[in-house]
């Protein structure tokens, strides 16, 4: 089935040049939004990490006016996945752009991404031409490494428990084990381990040694979320981050990799603060 999954679509989206889209697992459809929030999940995970996140913002009469999108990223959930995809900073992001497009989205957005979906974030705001109304970014968790000619031990160790992770994963008996142990912290879901999304995705994205960079030339007002006890964050990178580039803050709480309650208060108030600043323009 895979092989004639991976045939159609390879054949519907090279062969005839149809642009990917990606599934948009929530959308609660507001009739002229002030402002539009989109959720990008981290890997080997889904929409579903947003859930909790979604009843907190349903529950407060001042989001009344906002849109809220949640979208499954490629290779996860319900978007499209094969083995003839590059799952790169350019295949995410066009799949990205074109989709909020498709989406009729024209109001500002407030991208709000978690762990590899905060990579992807900062990567779409940065380094492509983005139609959307980019305001603001709230990154969750991003697990920036620095390129290797500048990397400190810690990131070394970081890099290559990463790099263990992703050979791990191609071994059967290794699964169930790195599996539980990382859903401790996260969304995280084994069952894409041996997938070419989680693979290509590990090398692509979360070992890119761009990523540093990037996060230098963010130019949009952007909050770095960060877990306390995350065992899968360099917190001191983050930090750097915010010393060297004006347009981020860093902000610590309790809590570990996953978008806990103590994330979710701070995620609440940025967008309330963002939306305060757009009804008062």
């Amino acid at each position: 089935m895979s092989k004639i999954y991976d045939l159609v679509t390879s054949f519907w989206y090279r062969t005839m040049d149809h642009p990917l889209r990606l599934h948009s697992a929530f959308d609660n459809h507001r009739k002229d939004p002030v402002l539009t929030v989109v959720f990008l999940h981290g890997i080997s995970a889904t929409s579903t990490t947003w859930w909790t996140l979604l009843r907190d913002f349903d529950r407060d009469p001042h989001f009344r006016k906002v849109r809220f999108v949640t979208i499954d990223l490629l290779g996860f959930g319900k978007s499209p996945h094969a083995s003839w995809m590059e799952y790169d900073y350019a295949e995410y992001n066009a799949a990205l752009d074109h989709s909020l497009v498709a989406l009729g989205i024209s109001s500002p957005v407030i991208l709000v991404g978690h762990s590899m979906g905060a990579l992807i974030a900062a990567d779409y705001a940065t380094n492509f031409q983005p139609k959307a109304n980019l305001q603001h970014l709230i990154l969750v968790s991003p697990p920036v490494l620095m390129a290797k000619e500048s990397a400190r031990l810690p990131d070394e160790i970081y890099t290559k428990s990463y790099r263990a992770l992703n050979q791990l994963a191609k071994d059967e008996p290794a699964i169930e084990v790195i599996a539980n142990f990382i859903q401790r912290f996260s969304h995280f879901r084994g069952k894409y381990l041996k997938t070419a999304a989680f693979g290509k995705s590990m090398n692509n994205i979360i070992l890119n040694p761009h990523n540093y960079q990037t996060f230098l030339k963010i130019r949009i007002p952007t909050l770095l979320l960060h877990g306390h006890f995350d065992p899968l964050v360099m917190r001191s990178n983050l930090k750097k981050v915010a010393e060297h580039n004006p347009k981020v803050r860093y902000v610590s709480v309790i809590g570990h990799h996953d978008v806990s309650s103590s994330k979710r208060i701070k995620i609440l108030a940025e967008v309330k603060q963002v939306l305060q600043e757009l009804e008062h323009e």
